[in-house]
């Protein structure tokens, strides 16, 4: 099978936007140029940008402004940015953006064209050399890269033949199919195959003097030059404002800071029909404020454009605050197989938990002492969807079971259950004994971000307390939230489910097997995965062992056929052995928007994997219409 992306038509549209007349300047920039301190627009844009389609063709300036709850998410301006050499467009399918185009051969060669004339924000040509740098100085360092190439590169252990024929075309090759290739490409979070080479090569020993390196590092307090490499090389953290980047807004300064700016990159490679260079907006600017405190915020007119943060319980009071502000709230879908999940912890250290947990009756027994059409009805007035962690149900691959399987509120079951594992005995207060004579208490961790959280535990505390389980909710900052996880010490946590619950048969069921250690029902099992055997425990359990071969067998499947019935394997497994506990989905997100802020969709899909949040509909095109 041979497959080919090419954007004719709209090339041919790019050259005569460039060269039919003088391109529309950035006035910000345009002063730049005057004064010598930049080259003009024809010599900034590839020879052949890509222009893009929108509602409406705007005008440069002005400032955005947007919350968030900590300095680390910083990062969210790569996710909005949304800029990637292949990216997903607004019905989800793939098309080239950095590139000029790519073509697939047989899922097995990828042939990557770049843009020529197209340059790093710091005006240095962008081109193969940048690939190769990262693939043999990088991704093959032992130094930089311990374990090796990115694990999405790897095909049954097998690391592709890369090469670069010229300065415009990288050929990645496999002997078998990788189709989850150009999906990883386009991620919210990308594989990021390219870097800086002319910028990164002064802090790399083999291009300079190893002591002289080690020393510098010392002196910025990194453990040794490989640290200082990596910390001056992260394009999807934006904590090096001198890291030179292909993102339509460049970070300015670094953390600690309470206030992030972003400028325009005038080198960016999109332009409108006429020709006139994105993004309009001239920067933005990130606050950073408690986490809690962004629904205030947002209701007294300190951001222009805000999901983040913001919940459907704050749905009543950001619409009350459109009377004394420029915004207005706008409800958008969202996709993510749960809004709300439970994440029993199958690696937690407690043995006799642990059993418990990998136990599938305990997990089922759970899932039916949840009341979800209370949830729904007490915490969103029954406009989400109460069931399973699974696919929306727009989805093609969607069957009503995988929804409803284990999931109906049952408790005379979910009693029957939990008798069957021998948890018979109670205490004074009716909660059921544990085989060693302890209480069953489930402690439910939280990111303690908001309170929804917490509002929707409560009201599980009292279904489950009816059938002897007895649940209390312990807050926490996040890193500590997780890295608790990790390390076994939580015994459940909860959080969102599937972030990709509108896939194709094309795109990765990774989510459903555990190959990540952000997978907060067995991050060990997941650790394993990734170190490819160094870290973390192998999975331990059938269905566990089961996902992960069908997603060995997807890696190397030749058709969608095939890769379709992959899926619905994976998902009746998931489903099936409730590795994790959906409570409701389809919750729709609060969206607040300036009203002069144009080309914001009225109704959008606010979802992380695949659609980046704002980041498919393309901020660059966003622009002020005047007062």
């Amino acid at each position: 099978m041979s497959r080919s992306l090419l954007l004719a038509p709209l090339l041919l549209l790019a050259a005569s936007a460039v060269s039919g007349g003088p391109a529309l300047e950035s006035p910000e920039l345009a002063a730049r140029v005057a004064a010598g301190e930049l080259p003009p627009l024809d010599q900034r844009l590839p020879a052949v940008p890509r222009v893009m389609s929108m509602p409406e063709e705007g005008r440069h300036g002005g400032e955005l402004r947007l919350l968030m709850g900590r300095a680390k998410d910083v990062r969210m301006m790569s996710v909005y940015g949304y800029t990637r050499l292949v990216g997903y467009d607004r019905r989800f399918e793939l098309v080239p953006d950095v590139l000029a185009d790519f073509e697939v051969r047989e899922d097995r060669e990828f042939v990557l064209r770049l843009r020529p004339g197209h340059r790093w924000s710091d005006g240095h040509p962008f081109t193969s050399e940048d690939f190769r740098y990262w693939w043999e100085d990088v991704a093959n360092d032992p130094e930089l890269s311990p374990f090796g190439p990115p694990s999405v590169l790897l095909v049954g252990g097998e690391a592709p033949t890369v090469s670069f024929p010229d300065a415009h075309t990288v050929i990645y090759r496999w002997s078998r199919p990788n189709p989850f290739f150009p999906s990883a490409l386009a991620g919210t979070r990308p594989l990021q195959i390219f870097a800086p080479a002319h910028y990164l090569k002064r802090f790399h020993a083999r291009y300079g003097d190893r002591d002289a390196l080690e020393k510098m590092a010392h002196e910025v307090g990194q453990r040794d030059w490989a640290n200082l490499h990596t910390n001056r090389f992260s394009p999807y953290k934006n904590l090096n404002p001198d890291l030179p980047e292909l993102d339509p807004w460049l970070v300015t300064n670094e953390a600690p800071a309470v206030r992030f700016v972003f400028e325009r990159n005038p080198y960016y490679h999109r332009v409108d029909a006429r020709g006139a260079q994105l993004p309009y907006i001239d920067r933005v600017v990130l606050g950073i404020a408690d986490g809690k405190l962004i629904p205030a915020k947002t209701g007294a007119g300190e951001s222009d454009l805000q999901a983040r943060g913001l919940n459907f319980s704050d749905f009543t009071f950001l619409k009350a605050s459109e009377k004394r502000t420029e915004n207005e709230v706008r409800l958008w879908q969202t996709t993510k197989g749960a809004h709300l999940a439970l994440f029993p912890n199958l690696n937690v250290e407690d043995p006799v938990w642990r059993d418990l947990m990998r136990d599938v009756r305990f997990r089922r027994a759970l899932s039916m002492a949840v009341d979800r059409h209370e949830i729904n009805q007490v915490i969103y007035y029954g406009l989400a969807v109460e069931g399973n962690n699974t696919v929306h149900g727009d989805d093609p691959m969607f069957d009503m079971h995988l929804r409803t399987d284990w999931a109906r509120y049952d408790p005379k079951q979910a009693n029957a259950l939990l008798d069957e594992l021998g948890l018979t005995e109670r205490d004074a207060r009716g909660i059921r004994l544990l085989p060693d004579g302890r209480a069953a208490e489930i402690i439910v961790e939280t990111a303690g971000e908001d309170t929804e959280q917490s509002d929707v535990l409560e009201l599980i505390e009292s279904t489950w307390r009816d059938v002897g389980i007895k649940l209390y909710t312990k807050p926490l900052q996040r890193e500590v939230f997780r890295n608790r996880i990790f390390a076994g010490k939580t015994q459940m946590s909860i959080w969102g489910g599937l972030e990709n619950g509108l896939p194709t048969a094309d795109m990765s069921p990774e989510e459903l097997a555990p190959t990540s250690q952000q997978q907060l029902q067995w991050p060990m099992w997941g650790q394993h995965r990734e170190t490819r055997g160094a870290q973390g425990e192998a999975p331990a359990l059938p269905g566990a062992e089961r996902l992960l071969a069908l997603n060995d067998q997807w890696l190397t499947a030749g058709s969608t056929a095939e890769r379709r019935a992959i899926w619905t394997q994976m998902l009746e497994i998931h489903a099936d052995r409730v590795f994790t506990i959906g409570l409701v989905s389809a919750v729709p997100q609060p969206v607040v928007v300036n009203r002069r802020l144009r080309n914001v969709p009225e109704k959008g899909i606010f979802n992380w994997e695949p659609g980046a949040h704002f980041g498919i509909y393309h901020p660059d095109t966003f622009w002020y219409a005047p007062d």
